[in-house]
């Protein structure tokens, strides 16, 4: 928008008048003709527009052609990156304006902004992804959102990953037609445009890359925008633990018969790693004086059913046996709210993001989830 000037004094005015002008073309339909060029002259003159308030440049045009002329070409550069013209709300591309895949792509496609939730901090096996359903009123529609999650499969190269899932918002999650692990936390309504996930079956203590598109009308995506977390360890029942260790002792505490062994080699064989550590670290705390864990084990069973039992404890990382030799580990519940969603043609009732909730609710139900999460350490005082 051109802005008010000062004006010049009669003497620069006169200085100015002196100087050379620039000419504008013949060809130019968007020039005005000044009376010498009306009357055969081969070039024209350009006509200085004495500017007083701040206005778009169309409405200092009085001539409706150059006025139209100018307010398409500000409409196409605003709405179509100036490689289309503007019909009703959507954009119609020039020839140039298309990509080696046929499709258009002179209106901008917005890159929505995936994130972690705010709210709900990662679980072990469970995180809560958003982001925030914009389109611009003119240019293109977004009829759908992909979701990617892949597995990092080596730690030190984030680059390596093992593509695991590829999912419509639409078609699999808003439907309900294939997303056991994945399901609709937030919808858009009428006060929000925030899209929530709630993203189930992850592994603990390991890391994943969300990719998150958005979808047009004629199928072009958006650039990617991407999430990285790293899970959490384990969660752990340390009362449990302490419980399993007590019993344990008891079982081998005295003459341990063959159906005491076999209890506690079943006991000890189901517990998995994170929950073993804790159940040694238990029994060492209380009853080592009687004889370390591990040699107790190998000496009322067995070294073999010793050595399988014992095997387990290496299947965490150093990180998550540190956290697991803490003193204190609290365990934490917490209530998540979801959408269970029975399977229903989307395409039937049409997709009208702003107000989505109403049907929405029709075929999915409110259910509750709890999460679980470890506190390591003595609570701090605040």
């Amino acid at each position: 928008l051109p802005f008010v000037q000062s004006g010049n004094s009669p003497s620069e005015e006169s200085e100015e008048r002196d100087k050379d002008q620039g000419q504008c073309p013949r060809a130019c339909h968007l020039c005005h003709m000044s009376p010498r060029a009306a009357q055969g002259r081969q070039q024209s003159e350009p006509v200085l527009l004495q500017i007083t308030k701040a206005a778009p440049i169309y409405e200092l045009v009085s001539n409706n052609e150059t006025y139209q002329a100018l307010q398409d070409a500000m409409m196409s550069m605003l709405w179509c990156s100036g490689k289309g013209d503007v019909i009703d709300d959507w954009c119609r591309c020039d020839s140039s304006a298309f990509g080696t895949d046929g499709l258009p792509t002179c209106a901008p496609l917005p890159q929505p902004r995936l994130k972690l939730s705010y709210t709900y901090e990662p679980s072990s096996s469970l995180v809560i992804m958003e982001w925030n359903h914009t389109e611009p009123p003119i240019g293109v529609r977004i009829v759908d959102y992909l979701i990617s999650q892949e597995k990092v499969t080596e730690r030190t190269d984030h680059s390596k990953v093992e593509t695991e899932t590829l999912l419509s918002f639409v078609d699999d999650i808003l439907s309900g037609a294939r997303s056991p692990c994945v399901m609709l936390g937030d919808i858009p309504n009428l006060l929000s445009s925030s899209i929530s996930m709630i993203i189930r079956c992850l592994e603990p203590d390991t890391t994943y890359m969300f990719r998150l598109w958005a979808v047009d009308t004629t199928g072009r995506r958006s650039s990617p925008s991407e999430v990285t977390i790293k899970t959490p360890c384990p969660t752990v029942d340390d009362v449990k633990a302490q419980e399993i260790a007590d019993k344990i002792y008891n079982l081998f505490n005295g003459y341990t018969s063959g159906k005491e062994q076999q209890t506690a080699y079943n006991t000890l064989m189901d517990l998995g790693a994170p929950t073993l550590h804790r159940v040694l670290y238990h029994y060492n705390q209380r009853y080592e004086s009687f004889g370390e864990f591990t040699w107790r084990c190998e000496d009322e069973l067995g070294p073999r059913k010793a050595g399988l039992i014992l095997s387990q404890l290496d299947e965490l990382s150093p990180w998550c046996k540190g956290l697991l030799q803490e003193p204190k580990i609290g365990l934490r519940r917490m209530s998540l709210k979801f959408l269970s969603c029975r399977y229903t043609d989307t395409k039937a009732f049409g997709l009208n993001w702003s107000d989505m909730g109403q049907d929405v609710h029709k075929a999915c139900d409110e259910q509750t989830l709890t999460v679980m999460y470890n506190d390591y350490g003595e609570p701090k005082e605040l």
